[in-house]
């Protein structure tokens, strides 16, 4: 191991440059007759910059997200080339007819394709990654998250929680906080998360020593669908 020490630090002394392109909105939903939606992608870079487009169906287990290539949605144009400055319209519709009573989800991935470096440039380039959701309303009635709230206290004094989601679309929570009998100070989350319908997300938090383990938990927190409360019996040590 000693002899990567002075490879990792020549790497970290290298400077890095990476295009800038952003994207607008940052999520698409469809359904019913609403099966075409537009995005933008505009390149903020002083060079034109060129991006492929891939379309996965996105699923998760136990809070992993899996990817896999899919024709059930389709992207236009698949590559492009936008110069600095430039902006360019993506249109992204929906291939196959909504499930019956679930949402589906997706993601379009937009993949920067390396460039040849600007002349007497000595660094490091850099390609950008980034990836939209796509979410898929059910043909019949409307689908909603329910989430079930576990916790747990660790032998090293820090609290794991567990959000599962028994219900039928998804929830992104954005944050919360945790009131814990005793504790002078509730303990936040700020880690954003997307919770899919059958899937789960943990978040595990370093409670203060005051902290009364035996009491239940109270969680306050804020999500795409809105704020939610949850009372939270805990176990563990």
């Amino acid at each position: 191991m000693r002899r990567l020490a002075p490879a990792c630090l020549l790497a970290a002394a290298v400077p890095a440059a990476a295009s800038t392109f952003n994207i607008s909105p940052v999520r698409v939903e469809l359904g019913g007759v609403h099966r075409m939606d537009v995005l933008t992608l505009t390149n903020a870079d002083q060079h034109p910059v060129v991006v492929e487009l891939r379309i996965v169906k996105w699923s998760q287990a136990h809070g992993a997200d899996r990817l896999v290539e899919t024709r059930d949605l389709l992207a236009t144009p698949p590559v492009l080339q936008i110069q600095a400055g430039a902006a360019q319209i993506i249109r992204v519709a929906l291939r196959r007819a909504p499930d019956p009573v679930r949402e589906l989800s997706y993601r379009v991935i937009f993949q920067e394709v390396p460039q040849a470096a600007p002349k007497n440039f000595t660094g490091l380039r850099v390609a950008l990654r980034l990836s939209v959701p796509v979410f898929v309303a059910p043909s019949h009635g409307n689908a909603a998250a329910a989430l079930s709230w576990a916790a747990h206290w660790l032998p090293d004094g820090r609290l794991d929680l567990r959000a599962a989601n028994g219900g039928t679309a998804h929830l992104q929570v954005t944050g919360f906080d945790v009131d814990i009998k005793h504790a002078a100070q509730p303990l936040r989350a700020v880690t954003a998360k997307y919770i899919l319908p059958g899937s789960s997300a943990n978040w595990t938090l370093q409670a203060p020593a005051d902290a009364d383990r035996r009491g239940q938990i109270m969680i306050h927190g804020h999500s795409d669908q809105g704020d939610f409360s949850a009372d939270v019996a805990s176990s563990g040590s």
